[in-house]
């Protein structure tokens, strides 16, 4: 009975998450997240019945694995039930995100994605500079660290300087739709990899940019995506993606030996585990869920909610800054309960809006950000929206402003990081091309304002 209940609740809870991609689009902000949503909900789903079936010995609580995640999953259902509505009150008949653009516009958007690229890397090389990472043999592990914060806590700039390797990235995925030759593009395409790759300590590094790009590419030049649809190279992907798991692991590692078979075979499947598997982020989810009722006096005084309005404020000009809330919490989202002081565990978006006040904070929270977004959306990527806002708006999506794992608490500082990237980027791009936008070779509605305004 527990199996039968678990497979028509998980039924509705992925037709849920298919309908959002299929109803907002993949490449918005809503559709980007559910995206993630589904697919963590999906493979911890299948994972898990092949598991009870062929392997239920490696199942923690046995047959319980099917009751441990009905709750939660039901609370991931109204979750997105409740987004719908705020985005639906805000934006009844969005409009689709991509379409075709001319090359004049298509021409505009590269430009901007050069500024981009050049202002990413510049703050990489701050991110790498400060933390002296290119003095020695622990590169991955001092980004890591600077990324995450060490046994003394996050640095005086936390991990701002490290979101430039992903600012780059996106830049040169806005140059993509305007080339048409093909060593061109996949020399931008290598370049991309190679970014991700290096100058994120993040596990893997090749499926951003595989996925940035064909987003980026589906939304701007829908023809050209397309052509790309092809078996022989979406199969190329899945295996370069899957090789990079295991290369990053085995460097993050800072094992000094050969990287045998054995050894990539074990990081390949402890990463995509860790993620993917019944073990994973979805259950991680789920036990925060059901663990929220022991431990709701950590989360009195609305917590996530407050540092959702103030964790964009800069660590450098408030050395007093509070630690985000899920931090020391790994006890809540482990199943092997493990903790580690300064680590911040994932709670997933459904968890980060429930843990405050249950089903009270869940449904405020998603109205308003579901009222956001809507509102966001109509005015920045509709039929009538300047390219600029456009290319603003897909950056704030592709960079997770509403994420599936961290939640709500970074999306104000997402939406003041990429409006303010895409935004120099485009007042770059007006100081040194202004003669061109003058004289037609951008057509006017690739940028705000009727007088070419910047802003």
């Amino acid at each position: 009975m527990d199996i039968l209940e678990f497979v028509v609740v998980s039924s509705c809870n992925l037709a849920l998450c298919y309908w959002v991609i299929k109803r907002q689009g993949i490449a918005s902000m809503e559709g980007f997240c559910a995206t993630f949503l589904g697919m963590a909900a999906l493979t911890d789903n299948l994972t898990l019945l092949y598991d009870y079936f062929f392997r239920a010995v490696t199942l923690p609580l046995g047959t319980g694995e099917f009751n441990f995640r009905v709750y939660p999953t039901i609370v991931h259902i109204v979750a997105v039930i409740v987004l719908m509505a705020g985005l639906f009150l805000a934006n009844p008949n969005p409009q689709p995100i991509g379409r075709d653009y001319s090359t004049g516009e298509l021409k505009f958007a590269a430009y901007t994605g050069v500024a981009l690229a050049i202002l990413g890397l510049t703050l990489t090389g701050f991110a790498i500079y400060i933390t002296g990472a290119f003095s020695g043999g622990r590169f991955f592990h001092d980004l890591d660290t600077f990324r995450r914060g060490s046994e003394g806590g996050p640095g005086p700039t936390g991990g701002f300087f490290y979101r430039g390797a992903d600012i780059a990235v996106f830049g040169m995925a806005l140059i993509l739709p305007s080339v048409r030759n093909k060593v061109r593009f996949f020399v931008i395409l290598l370049a991309m990899l190679f970014v991700s790759f290096f100058l994120r300590a993040n596990k893997g590094g090749f499926e951003t940019p595989i996925l940035w790009a064909a987003l980026v590419l589906y939304t701007y030049n829908p023809r050209r995506f397309w052509s790309l649809v092809k078996p022989r190279i979406i199969l190329a992907c899945l295996i370069i993606s899957v090789v990079g798991v295991g290369i990053k692991g085995q460097l993050l590692l800072l094992d000094t030996g050969p990287l045998t078979l054995d050894k990539a075979t074990q990081n390949i499947l402890g990463g995509i585990g860790t993620r993917w598997g019944d073990d994973g982020v979805f259950r991680g989810w789920c036990q925060f869920i059901n663990s929220v009722p022991q431990y709701q006096y950590l989360f009195e005084g609305y917590p996530i909610g407050v540092d959702a309005l103030t964790s964009w404020y800069p660590r450098a000009l408030n050395p007093n800054k509070k630690a985000q809330p899920m931090q020391g919490l790994g006890f809540m989202v482990h199943a092997d309960a493990h903790t580690y002081r300064y680590e911040t565990p994932s709670p997933g978006l459904v968890g980060s809006v429930y843990a405050d006040d249950g089903f009270y904070s869940l449904t405020a929270y998603l109205l308003i950000v579901g009222l956001f977004l809507g509102i966001l959306r109509q005015y920045t990527a509709g039929r009538r929206s300047a390219l600029q806002w456009h290319i603003s708006y897909l950056c704030f999506a592709l960079f997770q402003g509403l994420s599936a794992e961290s939640g709500i608490t970074g999306i104000i500082y997402m939406f003041i990081l990429t409006f303010t990237a895409t935004g120099l980027a485009h007042l770059a791009v007006i100081g040194l091309y202004t003669r061109k936008l003058h004289g037609g070779t951008f057509p006017t509605n690739s940028v705000a304002g009727s007088r070419l305004s910047p802003l």
